[in-house]
């Protein structure tokens, strides 16, 4: 019976006391920090040692206060907006607050709350988070992100947010690219206003699908404006980021049409000026290999008749590429001709290139080699300026490499440059060619023939451009 008698007081529920010591020992040791508020009026019943240590207030104080009390905002109004008449309390609620605490400061906190009874009382059960730090960071996101947009919007170029086939967002420059206000964009997709096919196909596509983009890229692309069927060439420039919680791209869109059209005006100048021949066709037979590494050189070359018998050249590459290389090499042109009233040697139309060349192109440094051909006396004179060697093969025998010391036009006022004088005859050879040659041939197949050369070229990824004149004497 004893045995009877212990089983039934375990299954007995614990006393109103013993809830009580276990509720306090919940409560009193909880890191939240709790509030038990009377929803009648909203005055603290109780607080636990997290809040009177958040708050600054002891038990006894906060026991004095109403929750609105605690509220920085003079017109907090009734306990939580939520006390009803009987005060019968209306559910779970989480809202933020700016409170004050007993030393006057300011805090931003998260208010969590829930009914409860204890011995028969209803309480609301009130958990505090001080969200003051995150309040903070929250702050000066947006800060920053109204920043960010700021200089978007001021950018001068084209700025797209694009993901999943969708633009998120347009700046302001987008108005004028696409010719229709920034909120008719967003929400459509490329082929909305692309309708020619790209100039790179593949990277187009892989930007439509938006797969495999995990770095920076840059792709050309050309395009019908609809509204007007104006023809665009855009450079754009892409980088994936995070736009809402979503992955997306951020695109900068750069006109270069003009750009693309002087481009295309350059390489055209500049394949006729390659095009000329040797200007004593019946004095030698030149031959000529010139292969740019990107669409546009650094490299040239000149030829000017004196009279039947002489002809002054120079070989050269300007420091640069595209454009910028295509107007230094203009302006040399002009320069050369002027220098060759100072006479026919080519260390005196070198010092006098160096000082124009400080004068009038900066830092634009060229490296050059200039030779005279005297077919009346068989003599070549030539004189080297960052191009220090040629090839000199005489008939029947080896290639010989010919140095001419001498720093590049424009790098230093007090430049030497040194001249040397070789005899030929009919069936000697002699072989210009510009640094990019010296990278990839040794002496002996400079030496070699044209077809050798292109051959070994064709196909090659430059780092240089490559420029090779071959003059057979005849």
């Amino acid at each position: 019976m004893a045995t009877d008698k212990n089983c039934k007081n375990q299954l007995e529920a614990p006393s109103a006391a013993q809830c009580m010591d276990h509720y306090g020992c919940i409560y009193e040791n909880n890191h939240l920090i709790t509030l038990m508020i009377d929803p009648a009026d909203g005055s603290i019943v109780d607080a636990n040692r997290a809040a009177c240590q958040f708050y600054g207030y002891r038990l006894r104080d906060f026991r004095k206060l109403l929750i609105s009390d605690l509220s920085a905002e003079p017109d907090a109004g009734t306990f939580l907006g939520s006390a009803l008449p009987g005060g019968v309390y209306r559910g779970n609620q989480v809202f933020l607050a700016r409170h004050r605490l007993a030393s006057g400061r300011l805090t931003d906190v998260e208010i969590h709350t829930g009914a409860m009874n204890i011995l028969g009382r209803s309480c609301v059960y009130t958990v505090i988070h001080d969200i003051s730090e995150r309040m903070i960071s929250e702050k000066r996101l947006r800060e920053s992100e109204e920043r960010y947009r700021d200089l978007v919007e001021l950018c001068p170029e084209a700025i797209l947010v694009y993901s999943g086939g969708t633009i998120l967002f347009a700046n302001q420059r987008t108005e004028k690219l696409f010719g229709l206000p920034k909120a008719e964009l967003l929400g459509k997709g490329i082929d909305d206003f692309f309708i020619e096919e790209p100039l790179s196909s593949s990277e187009y596509n892989k930007l439509k699908a938006m797969t495999g983009i995990k770095d920076s890229f840059r792709i050309e692309q050309r395009y019908i404006r609809r509204s007007d069927r104006r023809i665009y060439d855009l450079d754009i420039s892409g980088v994936p980021i995070s736009y809402n919680d979503t992955s997306a791209l951020q695109l900068v869109c750069r006109d270069i049409t003009q750009k693309k059209k002087e481009l295309e005006r350059a390489i055209r100048l500049q394949e006729q000026r390659h095009a000329v021949g040797f200007p004593l066709e019946d004095k030698a037979v030149l031959d000529k290999l010139y292969i740019p590494a990107n669409t546009l050189s650094g490299d040239f070359f000149i030829f000017h008749r004196i009279n039947e018998a002489e002809v002054l050249g120079i070989i050269g590459d300007v420091a640069g590429k595209g454009i910028s290389a295509a107007l230094s090499i203009s302006a040399l042109r002009v320069m050369f001709m002027d220098s060759l009233h100072s006479g026919r040697e080519p260390e005196r139309i070198l010092q006098d290139l160096n000082r124009k060349a400080i004068e009038h192109m900066g830092e634009d440094y060229i490296a050059g080699c200039c030779f005279h051909l005297d077919f009346g006396k068989g003599v070549l004179k030539a004189a080297g300026a960052g191009i220090n060697e040629f090839m000199y093969v005489p008939s029947g025998g080896d290639g010989m490499k010919i140095t001419v010391k001498g720093t590049p036009l424009g790098m230093f006022s007090s430049s030497e440059f040194e001249q040397k004088s070789l005899c030929f005859q009919t069936g000697d050879r002699f072989c210009f060619y510009s640094d990019g040659m010296e990278l990839l041939f040794d002496g002996s197949e400079l030496c070699r023939e044209y077809g050798y050369l292109h051959g070994r070229l064709t196909g090659s990824v430059l780092q240089d451009d490559c420029t090779w004149l071959n003059l057979l004497i005849t």
